[in-house]
């Protein structure tokens, strides 16, 4: 037995093992979903008759889906891990049934927004069990095995949703998630204890609401600034309002009671440097997963079928490597630092080499590049959040877990605004391949140089303090 949230945990060894197989299939779910509804989504729209608004529909169900992701790691505090895998669990299944047996199209909106939001609050609840459940010294190897199930859902859920709408099964390519999540939700449900909070849920409305204004304004402007202009009037209202629903959101957040996102949080320095080098770390993926494939349409003049491999050496090392980088972080403190340095290196040298691509780059060095983004993730995955997590307070653990994830998704959408500003200013002044040449080899520049800022927060500022903190703990060899 060992101690989480305050009460004794009382799960036996057999009940934590099946509560991970549960989180597996959860997160398997979750990865799926998210590529087989991107690879299939604009022919369902074409069906029903509403192909053109493909984006629109992807921009706000990614807007749910980020709201939702701290939101919930404050339902997971309050009502516990358990209630929010059923309700979230529960209205993720028959959201996705709706959207693959009912063709209407705003009934597949409406659905698709509710499927969103329910997918980001329980997205975190895996990395929380994980720790909840399992003793220490196993949590970085069950996090690596999280990192490992994420990948290959990616990749059956693309694959098997591409080949089953090939054969004219849509309706299967949406559904068949389902069969992961059902058996998810019942191990979880079944074997976890009851973990809510014992004052209950004090949800913090009004934080809730300006979060939602503020994160929604502001990435609705970032994502139509680059289209719209950014000068243009309804795009700097949004910024204006944004960031002044920001500013009240921390004014309100201070004075709280109960606050949806406590500014404790951030007090921690060695937790807002793990959210910083979280950021600086995953701020590459734009750049590889939308620009280089583009890079080796244009410049290299290779097929889509090229393009659609680039992955696949990323997708073998997330596979293989991270339970390996799991125990090796778990087996002393000093690892910790060291793999998120090593993370941030495998993003600067492959991003570093591809600002040089032209036409004579070949396709097998491309793909080695993106096989050691790769290394990155895995590395990153087996360490920030644990280390994260070793500094939370047990009532805090699910929001500050979820910030982790909050902060991808924020990296993700400031590198999109970042990347797509660069491209478009270069691509537009210099005409034809030379210009878009240089416009895709400046993101690959612009997500090197962000790296090298995480390298720097890494080893100047985060190695010190986790060396300060295993001195005072005396916990120096794990």
């Amino acid at each position: 037995m060992y101690v989480r949230r305050g009460r004794m945990n009382t799960v036996t060894k057999e009940q934590s093992h099946k509560i991970m197989l549960g989180c597996y299939f959860v997160m398997f779910t979750i990865a799926a979903y998210g590529l087989s509804l991107a690879t299939i989504q604009q022919p369902m729209l074409n069906a029903m008759g509403g192909g053109s608004y493909f984006s629109l529909i992807t921009l706000i169900a990614a807007i749910c889906m980020t709201i939702m992701t701290p939101i919930g790691g404050r339902l997971i505090d309050g009502l516990g891990n358990r209630k929010v895998t059923l309700y979230g669990g529960v209205i993720s299944l028959v959201t996705g049934l709706i959207m693959a047996f009912i063709p209407n199209l705003w009934i597949f909106l409406i659905a698709r927004i509710l499927f969103s939001m329910a997918q980001g609050a329980i997205s975190s609840v895996p990395y929380i069990l994980a720790r909840e459940v399992n003793p220490v010294e196993d949590q970085n190897k069950i996090f690596g095995m999280l990192a490992t199930i994420l990948a290959v859902g990616s990749f059956v859920g693309s694959w098997l949703a591409g080949n089953l709408m090939q054969y004219g099964f849509m309706w299967a390519a949406v559904a068949f998630p389902c069969l992961t999540l059902i058996p998810g939700i019942w191990l979880i449900v079944k074997n976890m204890y009851n973990d809510a909070h014992e004052g209950g849920l004090k949800m913090d409305w009004l934080g809730v609401v300006l979060l939602v204004v503020c994160l929604s304004t502001l990435l609705l402007s970032m994502n139509f600034g680059t289209k719209m202009g950014w000068y243009n009037g309804w795009i700097l209202a949004g910024f204006l309002v944004g960031f002044s629903s920001l500013l009240a959101l921390i004014a309100w957040e201070n004075k709280a009671g109960t606050p949806l996102i406590p500014m404790t949080l951030f007090r921690s320095k060695e937790y807002v440097l793990l959210l910083g080098i979280t950021f600086a770390g995953v701020f590459y993926m734009i750049a590889i997963n939308s620009y280089l494939p583009m890079a080796v349409q244009t410049i290299l003049e290779a097929g889509s079928s090229t393009s659609g491999v680039l992955q696949l050496p990323k997708t073998i090392v997330m596979v293989l490597v991270p339970t390996v980088l799991g125990v090796w972080v778990g087996k002393k403190k000093s690892h910790t630092w060291m793999a998120l340095a090593l993370s941030c290196v495998f993003v600067i040298i492959p991003c570093g080499l591809l600002v040089f691509m032209g036409v004579r780059m070949p396709v097998w060095f491309i793909m080695l590049m993106v096989g050691l983004t790769g290394l990155s993730d895995a590395l990153r995955s087996v360490s920030a959040t644990p280390a994260a997590q070793e500094i939370l307070n047990p009532a805090d653990l699910g929001i500050g877990t979820s910030m982790i994830g909050f902060t991808i998704t924020l990296a993700n959408s400031i590198a999109a605004t970042v990347d797509g500003i660069a491209y478009d200013s270069l691509s537009a002044s210099i005409p034809g391949i030379v210009g878009m040449s240089h416009g895709i080899d400046t993101t690959f520049l612009i997500s090197a140089g962000v790296g090298v800022i995480g390298l720097l927060l890494t080893v100047l500022f985060f190695r010190p303090m986790l060396r300060k903190r295993a001195q005072k703990t005396g916990d120096t060899t794990k």
